[in-house]
C-alpha cells in the first residue's frame, strides 16, 4: 500500500539528495551471488581498461565502437560513463534480473575502481546490501532491461518498488475448490476431473463453443491450482496467426539504438521467474491455442512441456542462445489452453499437442441450477429466466442436430446472459438487445448461406 503524499515528498523523506540506480547483475543475474558475497556491484566492458582514463562520453563511445564494432553504442556508453563518473558513495542501487525481477537494494560505499585481476566484470564499486530477496514485477510495473539506469527521476515507480520490498503485501487470500464451484456453472465431478488432469498431466486444454466461459473457468482452475487469487503467479497470452517463436520463447527484436537485441519471450521470461520460486505453483494460460502455428511457436519446447520431461536432465539449448545454459520447463508450472470449437478457419490440432495435453469440453449451462440461481441473484425475473433457458436450450438442440453445417461445437454458450456487476435493467429489453447485437450476427455467420433460416431462428428467440 503506497503511503500518503506525493512521490516527490516520499523520495525526499526516504533518500534526501542521493540518487537511486538500477543495475543488472550480469546476464541472467549470474553475478548476483558474487555481488552479495563480496559486497560489490560491477559491470563488464573489460576490454576498455580503466574507465577513469576517459575524459568524457565521446571518448568512451569512440573506444566502444573501435573495440566492439558497435555502430551507435548509446546505452553501453551511458552505462560506462555513469558507473565511473556519476555514481557517488551514498547513492542507492537496486539489483535486478532483466526487467521483471528485483533482487535487493544497498548503499554504494566507495568510488569507482578498476580491478584487472578479476576474470570478468572488472569495473567495481563496494556496496552495503541492506535487503535481498526476489520480488517479481508485473508486466505493467516492469522496467528497462538496460545494464544501468538512473531511476532518480521516476519517483512514482521508486516509491512502489521500495515499499514493495520493505513492506510486502499481505499473503494472498486462499482460494478453495468450494469457492471455485460457487463461481462456476460446472459440476464438482467435472471440476475435480480437470484438476486431476492438471495434477497428472500438467497441461490441459478447455475446448467449447462461444460463450461457455472458457477464460473464466481457466482463471478459477488456475487459482485453485495455486490455492490463492494471486494474479502475479498466473500469466495469460493469446495466440494468433502471426504469433511466433520469437514472441513466445526468444528472438531478436529492434533496439533503441537502431540495431537488434536478443529478448526473451513471454513464456521463457515467465519460466525463469517460476524456476526461481520452486516452492510455489504457477499457471500459464493460452487463449486461442489452436490459432497459432504450434510447431513454430513452441519449437524445441514441445517436448519439454511434457509432465515427465520437467527436469534438468531433459534441458536443451535454445535456438537463439545455444551458448547459454540449457533450458527446461519447471515442474511447478502448469499450462491451460483454450480452444473455440466454432472457428471454421482452424485446421486440425497438431497431433504433437494432443499427446501432451488433456482435453476437456465445456458445454452451455442453460439447464443447470447454477445458471438459474445466478440470474435469480442478479434480480432477473423468473419468467425471463424461463424464456432464456427454454429458447436457447431449443436453439442449441437444433444446432447439435445440424450435422451437415454445424454440430455440438457450434452451440451458444450461457455467458452471453451472465450480466456484469455494472449491468442494470435486466429485463426483456436487455434480453432482446443481446439477441440482436450478439446472437444474431453469430447465427448469420453459422448459417451464412441460409438467411431465411436465421430470420426464423431470431423470431423463435424473440417470441
Amino acid at each position: 500500500m503506497l503511503s500518503p503524499g506525493s512521490a516527490e515528498q516520499w523520495y525526499q523523506e526516504r533518500f534526501g539528495s542521493v540518487r537511486v540506480w538500477a543495475l543488472a547483475a550480469g546476464e541472467g543475474a549470474k553475478h548476483w551471488d558474487e555481488f552479495q558475497e563480496k559486497g560489490i556491484i560491477a559491470i563488464g566492458w573489460d576490454e576498455l581498461g580503466d574507465l577513469q582514463e576517459f575524459d568524457d562520453k565521446r571518448e568512451i563511445r569512440e573506444r566502444i565502437r573501435e573495440v566492439f564494432g558497435s555502430p551507435n553504442p548509446i546505452h553501453d556508453t551511458h552505462a560506462c560513463y555513469q558507473f565511473v563518473r556519476e555514481m557517488r558513495p551514498g547513492d542507492y542501487v537496486l539489483a535486478k534480473k532483466g526487467g521483471r525481477l528485483l533482487l535487493g537494494y544497498g548503499v554504494i560505499e566507495s568510488d569507482y575502481s578498476y580491478d584487472h585481476s578479476r576474470p570478468t566484470m572488472q569495473h567495481v564499486r563496494r556496496v552495503r546490501w541492506e535487503k535481498t530477496g526476489r520480488w517479481p514485477l508485473s508486466k505493467e510495473r516492469g522496467i528497462t532491461i538496460k545494464t544501468l539506469t538512473n531511476f532518480s527521476d521516476d519517483k512514482q515507480w521508486l516509491r512502489f518498488a521500495f515499499q514493495e520490498v520493505m513492506d510486502p503485501s499481505p499473503e494472498p487470500v486462499p482460494y478453495t475448490r468450494e469457492e471455485a464451484l460457487k463461481e462456476l456453472f460446472v459440476s464438482g465431478e467435472d471440476f475435480d476431473h480437470i484438476i486431476g488432469a492438471l495434477e497428472r498431466k500438467k497441461n490441459v486444454i478447455l475446448e467449447g463453443p462461444p460463450g461457455v466461459g472458457k477464460t473464466f473457468v481457466a482463471k478459477r482452475l488456475a487459482y485453485c491450482v495455486i490455492e490463492s487469487k494471486d494474479s502475479e503467479r498466473v500469466r495469460m497470452v493469446q495466440f494468433h496467426q502471426s504469433y511466433a517463436y520469437e514472441d513466445f520463447i526468444q528472438g531478436y527484436r529492434p533496439s533503441e539504438d537502431g540495431g537488434f537485441e536478443r529478448r526473451d519471450g513471454v513464456f521463457l521470461s515467465f519460466c525463469r521467474e517460476v524456476a526461481a520460486n520452486a516452492d510455489q505453483r504457477y499457471v500459464f494460460i493460452i487463449d486461442e491455442v489452436n490459432r497459432g502455428n504450434l510447431s513454430n511457436i513452441f519449437g524445441e519446447l514441445m517436448m519439454l512441456i511434457e509432465s515427465d520431461k520437467r527436469d534438468p536432465d531433459y534441458a536443451v539449448p535454445l535456438t537463439y542462445s545455444p551458448e547459454s545454459e540449457p533450458f527446461h520447463v519447471p515442474e511447478n508450472l502448469y499450462l491451460i489452453g483454450m480452444m473455440n470449437t466454432a472457428d471454421r478457419s482452424l485446421a486440425m490440432v497438431d497431433y504433437a499437442l494432443r499427446r501432451r495435453f488433456s482435453f476437456h469440453r465445456l458445454k452451455p449451462a442453460f439447464g443447470t441450477d447454477q445458471f438459474r440461481n445466478h440470474l435469480n441473484d442478479r434480480g432477473v425475473d423468473e419468467d425471463l429466466i424461463d424464456r432464456i433457458v427454454d429458447r436457447f436450450s431449443a436453439l442449441n438442440q437444433r444446432i447439435r442436430e445440424d450435422h451437415r453445417n454445424l454440430g455440438p461445437g457450434f452451440e451458444i454458450g450461457h455467458s452471453f446472459f451472465c450480466p456484469s456487476d455494472d449491468d442494470e435493467g435486466l429485463d426483456a429489453s436487455w434480453y432482446e438487445a443481446i439477441v440482436w447485437q450478439e446472437i444474431e450476427p453469430l447465427l448469420r455467420e453459422y448459417w451464412f448461406d441460409r438467411s431465411d433460416h436465421v430470420d426464423g431462428e431470431i423470431r423463435k428467440l424473440l417470441a
